[in-house]
C-alpha cells in the first residue's frame, strides 16, 4: 500500500508540475490540479491510468505540448478550445468530452476571456510519464 501511495504522490506531482509548466497566458496560481487516481494497469505491463481534475481561470492557455498517452477529457464547467495540429479547432463545452491521440502537438485554452473552466483528464499511457510534455518543434 505504501508503495502505491508513493507512486501516486510522485505521479500527482508530475501531473501538477506539467499543468503549471504548460501555462502561458496565466500564472500557475490560476490553475488548480487535483490528482484523482494513478494506477498501473494489470496485464498491460508498463502502462498506467491517470485521472486529474483541472480548474483553470479565464485567460488560461497551455504552451504547445503533446501527451505521451491516450487522453480523454470531460468538461464539467465552462468551455475550452482545443487546437490539435492538423485538425480543425474544437470548442468543447460543459457536458461534452473529446479524445486525443498520443504525441499530437496541441494547445488548449479557455474559450472565454471572462470565464474559467473545469475538466477531468483521463490518460492511459506509459508508466511514470507526465500527462503533458512541452513540444517545441
Amino acid at each position: 500500500m505504501t508503495m502505491k501511495l508513493t507512486s501516486f504522490a510522485a505521479c500527482a506531482a508530475l501531473a501538477m508540475g506539467a499543468a503549471a509548466a504548460g501555462m502561458t497566458g496565466a500564472t500557475a496560481q490560476e490553475a488548480k490540479t487535483t490528482p484523482v487516481l494513478n494506477t498501473e494497469l494489470v496485464g498491460v505491463e508498463g502502462t498506467e491510468a491517470n485521472i486529474v481534475l483541472f480548474d483553470v481561470e479565464a485567460g488560461w492557455e497551455t504552451e504547445r505540448h503533446i501527451h505521451p498517452g491516450h487522453v480523454f477529457v470531460y468538461v464539467t464547467e465552462g468551455t475550452i478550445d482545443v487546437d490539435v495540429e492538423g485538425e480543425e479547432l474544437r470548442t468543447v463545452s460543459a457536458g461534452e468530452a473529446f479524445y486525443e491521440l498520443p504525441d499530437k502537438p496541441m494547445v488548449a485554452r479557455t474559450a472565454s476571456a471572462d470565464e474559467g473552466a473545469r475538466f477531468i483528464v483521463f490518460q492511459i499511457g506509459p508508466t511514470g510519464e507526465p500527462i503533458m510534455v512541452p513540444h517545441t518543434q
